[in-house]
């Protein structure tokens, strides 16, 4: 039996409940094994990621993807409620928008027997640690490797925040440090020296004045930029420093590949400076030829758009897997004190998709 508005805010005030920060993801994901072993799934838990389903072999598997972490939490969402703002009824909660509304939907769509009976596809849940924090600690790696049936899925529906939207693909992403040597010297007697820090200027005034670089991809608009995001210098203040620091971010779209995007950079640099590439995540095609993704597409009959971030549909993509971003969650919310979901949205998100897992034309 589809879910109601009131139904879909309890799950969601009882899901963000637990504030799971990163690294910390154990007590929401005991509560999600808790759930779903008594009602006789199959449940495999990897770390503090969790697993629910299996494919049935004769539909096509699709996997309803949501990470279990959240932020730290401020004094203005620490305690989920309902509010109103502007007129609007709400649901604060740290995680509220990013993404537990999300994962609300999947779980409610998963737990409609009805729908699971009828529907063309077989369907898996994959709530995952680890997200909000460093790489090497994204779980969903871990999972795919240890559950290699997720592998052989049609269409992996991550529930990030999307204001709505069917987001396709995402951005890849690189951080690089560039380093600009020069020739310490005392402040005084600057002559004596060669100031690696101004000698970086002309670079920074041209890194100021990139705008965005619209690229389409199979007819889905992506956006390229730049960006210094930190600078450092090691001398004391009266000293001419000889050595100056800059990291920059290279977001790009999907028509390139990684070691492509890199030796852009590269090329921009010059022998400016030396570079050191430090972090590379790859993008995600839009993926939109494939057949369950178009049926997606058709079926949510939500507005379409490129992922101008970069998010984990990049592992399914590496492994074959169409992979789409879809969330009832406000990407304005995401990391914001007192986060909140309008109610609104979760209700539409869940019906929509909805309306996907149990269209069979």
């Amino acid at each position: 039996m589809p879910a109601t508005a009131e139904d879909l805010v309890e799950r969601l005030l009882e899901h963000c409940s637990h504030v799971c920060v990163t690294g910390g993801e154990g007590p929401i994901a005991d509560a999600v094994v808790a759930r779903y072993e008594p009602l006789g799934e199959e449940v495999e838990r990897v770390g503090h990621s969790v697993v629910v389903g299996r494919a049935g072999g004769e539909r096509p598997l699709v996997l309803l993807v949501g990470h279990l972490d959240v932020v730290p939490p401020t004094d203005d969402d620490r305690e989920p409620r309902v509010g109103t703002l502007d007129g609007t009824d709400v649901v604060i909660a740290r995680g509220a928008s990013d993404m537990k509304a999300g994962n609300v939907v999947a779980m409610a769509c998963f737990e409609d027997a009805e729908l699971r009976a009828s529907s063309p596809y077989d369907l898996a849940l994959v709530l995952y640690a680890g997200e909000e924090g460093p790489d090497e600690g994204n779980e969903l790696a871990d999972v795919l490797e240890t559950v290699p049936w997720l592998r052989d899925a049609a269409l992996a529906v991550i529930l990030e925040p999307t204001d709505g939207e069917v987001q396709a693909g995402c951005l890849g992403g690189l951080h690089a440090t560039l380093t600009f040597e020069g020739t310490q010297a005392h402040s005084a007697r600057p002559w004596h020296g060669e100031n690696a820090l101004t000698k970086a200027g002309a670079f920074l005034a041209q890194l100021h004045e990139l705008a965005p670089r619209e690229v389409e991809v199979d007819g889905i608009t992506y956006r390229d930029v730049w960006s210094a995001t930190q600078a450092s210098t090691d001398n004391a203040r009266n000293v001419i420093p000889g050595r100056f620091t800059v990291n920059l971010n290279f977001r790009f779209a999907p028509s390139r590949t990684l070691d492509e995007a890199e030796q852009e950079l590269r090329d921009l640099v010059g022998d400016r400076a030396a570079v050191e590439i430090v972090d590379r995540a790859p993008p995600a095609p839009p993926s939109l030829g494939t057949p369950v993704l178009e049926a997606f597409v058709t079926a949510v009959d939500a507005p379409l758009a490129g992922k101008q971030a970069w998010t984990d549909v990049a592992r399914f993509a590496q492994l074959g897997v169409p992979a789409v971003n879809y969330g009832p969650g406000l990407t304005s919310q995401a990391h914001q004190r007192g986060e909140y979901v309008p109610v609104a949205a979760l209700e539409a998100a869940y019906h929509q998709l909805h309306r996907f897992l149990t269209r069979t034309t």
